[in-house]
Protein backbone atom coordinates (compact mmCIF):
# COMPACT_ATOMS: atom_id res chain seq x y z
CA UNK A 1 0.00 0.00 0.00
CA UNK A 2 2.74 2.51 0.85
CA UNK A 3 4.42 1.79 -2.51
CA UNK A 4 1.12 2.44 -4.35
CA UNK A 5 0.66 5.73 -2.48
CA UNK A 6 4.20 6.82 -3.44
CA UNK A 7 3.50 6.05 -7.11
CA UNK A 8 0.29 8.09 -7.03
CA UNK A 9 2.07 11.02 -5.37
CA UNK A 10 4.80 10.95 -8.05
CA UNK A 11 2.23 10.96 -10.85
CA UNK A 12 0.34 13.84 -9.26
CA UNK A 13 3.57 15.84 -8.80
CA UNK A 14 4.55 15.20 -12.42
CA UNK A 15 1.09 16.26 -13.63
CA UNK A 16 1.29 19.51 -11.62
CA UNK A 17 4.77 20.27 -13.00
CA UNK A 18 3.65 19.64 -16.59
CA UNK A 19 0.58 21.86 -16.07
CA UNK A 20 2.74 24.67 -14.67
CA UNK A 21 5.20 24.38 -17.60
CA UNK A 22 2.37 24.47 -20.16
CA UNK A 23 0.73 27.48 -18.45
CA UNK A 24 4.06 29.33 -18.32
CA UNK A 25 4.75 28.63 -22.00
CA UNK A 26 1.27 29.85 -23.02
CA UNK A 27 1.53 32.97 -20.86
CA UNK A 28 5.00 33.91 -22.11
CA UNK A 29 4.00 33.19 -25.72
CA UNK A 30 0.88 35.35 -25.48
CA UNK A 31 2.88 38.18 -23.88
CA UNK A 32 5.55 38.02 -26.59
CA UNK A 33 2.89 38.06 -29.34
CA UNK A 34 1.13 41.06 -27.77
CA UNK A 35 4.38 43.01 -27.42
CA UNK A 36 5.38 42.12 -30.98
CA UNK A 37 2.04 42.78 -32.71
CA UNK A 38 0.07 44.92 -30.29
CA UNK A 39 -3.33 44.27 -28.81
CA UNK A 40 -5.85 42.83 -31.29
CA UNK A 41 -8.56 45.35 -30.40
CA UNK A 42 -8.75 49.09 -29.90
CA UNK A 43 -6.89 51.88 -31.61
CA UNK A 44 -7.77 53.92 -34.67
CA UNK A 45 -8.03 52.03 -37.98
CA UNK A 46 -8.22 53.79 -41.36
CA UNK A 47 -7.96 51.37 -44.28
CA UNK A 48 -4.72 49.39 -43.85
CA UNK A 49 -3.39 51.94 -41.34
CA UNK A 50 -3.59 51.52 -37.57
CA UNK A 51 -2.68 53.89 -34.74
CA UNK A 52 -2.92 53.67 -30.96
CA UNK A 53 -3.69 57.27 -29.89
CA UNK A 54 -3.16 56.52 -26.19
CA UNK A 55 0.28 54.97 -26.55
CA UNK A 56 2.13 58.21 -25.82
CA UNK A 57 0.10 59.15 -22.77
CA UNK A 58 -0.03 58.07 -19.15
CA UNK A 59 -2.75 55.58 -20.00
CA UNK A 60 -0.52 53.41 -22.21
CA UNK A 61 -0.71 49.79 -21.13
CA UNK A 62 2.40 47.75 -20.21
CA UNK A 63 2.31 45.85 -23.51
CA UNK A 64 2.41 49.09 -25.52
CA UNK A 65 5.29 50.43 -23.43
CA UNK A 66 7.21 47.15 -23.78
CA UNK A 67 6.70 47.14 -27.55
CA UNK A 68 7.96 50.70 -27.91
CA UNK A 69 10.95 49.97 -25.71
CA UNK A 70 11.80 46.87 -27.75
CA UNK A 71 11.70 48.87 -31.01
CA UNK A 72 13.58 51.83 -29.52
CA UNK A 73 10.79 54.30 -30.35
CA UNK A 74 9.74 57.52 -28.67
CA UNK A 75 5.91 57.60 -28.73
CA UNK A 76 3.93 60.62 -29.86
CA UNK A 77 1.72 62.13 -27.18
CA UNK A 78 -1.91 62.76 -28.16
CA UNK A 79 -1.29 66.51 -28.60
CA UNK A 80 1.77 65.92 -30.82
CA UNK A 81 0.12 63.78 -33.47
CA UNK A 82 -0.42 60.17 -34.47
CA UNK A 83 1.88 57.36 -35.56
CA UNK A 84 0.20 54.98 -38.02
CA UNK A 85 1.59 51.63 -39.16
CA UNK A 86 0.57 49.43 -42.09
CA UNK A 87 1.61 45.83 -42.73
CA UNK A 88 -0.75 45.13 -45.67
CA UNK A 89 -1.92 46.81 -48.87
CA UNK A 90 -5.51 47.82 -49.63
CA UNK A 91 -6.42 44.23 -50.51
CA UNK A 92 -5.03 42.87 -47.23
CA UNK A 93 -1.90 41.30 -48.77
CA UNK A 94 1.25 41.52 -46.59
CA UNK A 95 3.72 44.20 -47.71
CA UNK A 96 6.72 42.62 -49.47
CA UNK A 97 10.09 44.13 -50.38
CA UNK A 98 9.86 42.19 -53.65
CA UNK A 99 6.96 44.38 -54.86
CA UNK A 100 6.40 47.98 -55.97
CA UNK A 101 3.80 50.12 -54.22
CA UNK A 102 2.02 53.37 -54.95
CA UNK A 103 0.65 55.37 -52.03
CA UNK A 104 -1.79 58.10 -52.99
CA UNK A 105 -4.43 60.27 -51.38
CA UNK A 106 -5.36 63.60 -49.86
CA UNK A 107 -3.87 63.71 -46.40
CA UNK A 108 -5.69 65.31 -43.44
CA UNK A 109 -4.72 68.80 -42.28
CA UNK A 110 -1.47 68.61 -40.31
CA UNK A 111 1.72 70.56 -39.73
CA UNK A 112 3.85 67.74 -41.17
CA UNK A 113 3.73 64.09 -42.16
CA UNK A 114 6.58 61.62 -42.64
CA UNK A 115 6.54 58.21 -44.33
CA UNK A 116 9.22 55.51 -43.89
CA UNK A 117 9.70 51.78 -44.43
CA UNK A 118 10.97 49.52 -41.64
CA UNK A 119 11.87 45.89 -41.13
CA UNK A 120 9.43 44.01 -38.84
CA UNK A 121 12.06 44.18 -36.05
CA UNK A 122 12.16 48.00 -36.21
CA UNK A 123 15.29 48.54 -38.33
CA UNK A 124 15.02 50.87 -41.31
CA UNK A 125 14.91 49.27 -44.74
CA UNK A 126 18.46 49.84 -45.98
CA UNK A 127 19.22 51.35 -49.38
CA UNK A 128 22.36 52.54 -51.16
CA UNK A 129 21.09 56.13 -51.49
CA UNK A 130 20.50 56.60 -47.76
CA UNK A 131 17.00 57.95 -48.48
CA UNK A 132 14.84 56.62 -45.68
CA UNK A 133 11.73 58.82 -45.59
CA UNK A 134 9.38 61.01 -47.60
CA UNK A 135 7.85 64.09 -45.97
CA UNK A 136 5.15 66.62 -46.73
CA UNK A 137 7.83 69.33 -46.60
CA UNK A 138 9.41 68.00 -49.80
CA UNK A 139 6.43 66.30 -51.46
CA UNK A 140 5.85 67.02 -55.16
CA UNK A 141 2.41 68.54 -55.59
CA UNK A 142 0.51 68.55 -58.90
CA UNK A 143 -2.62 70.67 -59.30
CA UNK A 144 -5.89 68.71 -59.07
CA UNK A 145 -4.06 65.48 -58.21
CA UNK A 146 -3.64 63.74 -54.85
CA UNK A 147 -0.24 63.43 -53.22
CA UNK A 148 1.53 60.23 -54.35
CA UNK A 149 4.64 58.36 -53.18
CA UNK A 150 6.13 55.37 -55.02
CA UNK A 151 8.11 52.62 -53.29
CA UNK A 152 10.25 50.44 -55.56
CA UNK A 153 13.75 49.11 -56.20
CA UNK A 154 14.18 51.26 -59.33
CA UNK A 155 14.05 55.07 -59.33
CA UNK A 156 10.70 56.62 -60.21
CA UNK A 157 9.73 60.19 -61.10
CA UNK A 158 8.13 62.29 -58.39
CA UNK A 159 8.24 61.22 -54.74
CA UNK A 160 10.09 57.91 -54.51
CA UNK A 161 11.34 55.77 -51.64
CA UNK A 162 13.84 53.02 -52.57
CA UNK A 163 13.27 49.45 -51.38
CA UNK A 164 15.85 46.69 -51.08
CA UNK A 165 16.21 43.27 -49.54
CA UNK A 166 13.63 40.52 -49.20
CA UNK A 167 10.72 39.58 -46.99
CA UNK A 168 7.96 41.59 -45.31
CA UNK A 169 8.18 45.20 -44.19
CA UNK A 170 6.16 47.79 -42.27
CA UNK A 171 5.18 51.31 -43.31
CA UNK A 172 5.05 54.04 -40.69
CA UNK A 173 3.19 57.26 -41.28
CA UNK A 174 3.63 59.94 -38.62
CA UNK A 175 1.20 62.86 -38.74
CA UNK A 176 2.11 65.81 -36.53
CA UNK A 177 -0.31 68.33 -35.00
CA UNK A 178 -3.49 66.96 -36.51
CA UNK A 179 -7.08 66.70 -35.31
CA UNK A 180 -7.40 63.13 -36.65
CA UNK A 181 -8.62 60.80 -33.92
CA UNK A 182 -9.84 63.63 -31.67
CA UNK A 183 -13.34 65.04 -31.11
CA UNK A 184 -12.21 68.10 -33.12
CA UNK A 185 -12.17 66.08 -36.35
CA UNK A 186 -15.30 67.08 -38.27
CA UNK A 187 -15.15 64.42 -40.99
CA UNK A 188 -13.95 60.88 -41.55
CA UNK A 189 -10.21 61.07 -42.20
CA UNK A 190 -8.55 59.66 -45.30
CA UNK A 191 -4.96 58.48 -45.50
CA UNK A 192 -2.75 57.16 -48.29
CA UNK A 193 -4.14 54.14 -50.10
CA UNK A 194 -1.53 51.40 -50.60
CA UNK A 195 -1.74 49.77 -54.04
CA UNK A 196 0.62 46.97 -55.02
CA UNK A 197 2.31 47.00 -58.42
CA UNK A 198 4.69 44.53 -60.05
CA UNK A 199 6.49 41.91 -57.95
CA UNK A 200 9.72 40.04 -58.66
Amino acid sequence: APRADAGGTMRLTLLILLTLCAASALGLGATWLTVERGLPVGGLVIGPWRADPGVGGLGANPYQRAGLSRRGEAPLAYGDGLAFTATTDQQGRPLSLACDYTLAGDMPAARLWTLAAFQPDGRRVANALGRFAATSAEAVRVADRPTAVTLSREARPGDWLPLSGEGPFVLRLNIYETAVGTPLARSSPHLFTIERGACR
